[in-house]
């Protein structure tokens, strides 16, 4: 019997000395609850990453650390770019946007976009972990935002209800609703089509009224709105890619210790990350979902793709004249295209 007393409380022991070692490894802070905002539904892995954010830094903190989503830019009535200026201005606290959206902002953000530079996702990852996150972050964080990771909207895919999309000649006078970025303008201006710009929120409505024929973007974040049920076509190329700047205000940044910002930082790059492997994940079960629903879904040939880029071929350079007409250093402009067109 008194060895078993013995036991148990050796036991109690390592159980009381394991508790009180986790409870020295946290980080000290105290009670916090962000706000978050997105141009995406809630139910796509850009809110997720806010929660998974959110969640890894509670479980290392001494505090309760808490995230409240705001989807579709609700809180600035579904306006993206209000949405990162509110970021910037301190009355958001975190959010995820699109490259395309900061283009407002400044124009540099948009040689993520240009034609035809990635081919899969593992050349993606190269970039973006390496000298293009170098490249990135001192534009974003210039805005007065942190950089807490960059993660991934993906290929924008082009879904349409009056055709496959199989060459550039099936492109001519698509009208279509693209992201207002003048990058997006170029390209499908290349491509000859008939485009026009909207925010998010607003294009189901247009596609169902018949105000567009046609839009583009990753297929999570399509399919989160539905957009299968107004288009009958869907063309899975990787002509243009997106990525989302995932960031929290820099002064609330500042605020936190050394110890709290080196743990935000942590968990911004690992919910960034997972989120990648997400929405990769998620594109290719909304293909499959939409092509077993009865969509048509295209894929462009070697000689089609290459009509594309052909076609495009000047967009690199007219980006580069629309940084310099804007102020920034030609020389400093086309070492960034460089990164990423690998010229």
């Amino acid at each position: 019997m008194k060895k078993v007393l013995a036991m148990i409380l050796a036991l109690c022991m390592v159980f009381a000395l394991s508790a009180v070692s986790y409870a020295d490894d946290l980080v000290e802070c105290d009670d916090v609850t962000l706000s978050f905002c997105c141009s995406a539904a809630e139910t796509t892995c850009w809110a997720q990453m806010a929660n998974v954010f959110a969640d890894y830094v509670n479980e290392r903190t001494t505090g309760n650390f808490e995230v409240e989503i705001y989807a579709m830019d609700q809180l600035t009535n579904g306006s993206q770019t209000e949405g990162i200026q509110a970021v910037c201005d301190g009355s958001i606290d975190l959010s995820a946007h699109s490259n395309l959206i900061y283009s407002n902002f400044d124009q540099r953000l948009n040689v993520v976009s240009l034609p035809f530079i990635f081919d899969n996702t593992e050349e993606v990852d190269e970039i973006l972990d390496g000298a293009g996150y170098d490249a990135l972050a001192p534009i974003v964080e210039g805005m007065g935002l942190h950089l807490m990771g960059i993660a991934e909207n993906g290929f924008r895919h082009i879904t349409n209800n009056q055709r496959p999309i199989e060459s550039l000649a099936d492109m001519k006078g698509l009208v279509i609703r693209v992201a207002g970025a003048q990058v997006l303008k170029d390209e499908y201006e290349a491509w000859g089509t008939n485009y026009t710009t909207a925010n998010w929120s607003e294009v189901y409505t247009g596609l169902q009224t018949g105000t567009y024929e046609a839009q583009e973007n990753p297929l999570p974040t399509a399919d989160a709105s539905s957009i299968s049920d107004v288009q009958d076509y869907v063309t899975y190329w990787t002509g243009v890619y997106d990525c989302i700047f995932f960031t929290m205000n820099q002064d609330l940044y500042d605020s936190f210790s050394p110890e709290m910002q080196a743990l935000i930082d942590e968990a911004g790059a690992y919910a960034a990350n997972n989120q990648r492997q997400l929405e990769r994940e998620g594109d290719q079960e909304v293909l499959a979902k939409w092509e077993e629903g009865g969509m048509t879904v295209s894929y462009l040939s070697d000689e089609a793709v290459q009509d594309f880029k052909d076609a495009a071929a000047g967009v690199p350079a007219k980006f580069v004249q629309t940084c310099v007409g804007l102020g920034f250093d030609q020389a400093e402009v086309e070492d960034m295209v460089a990164i990423f067109v690998g010229e």
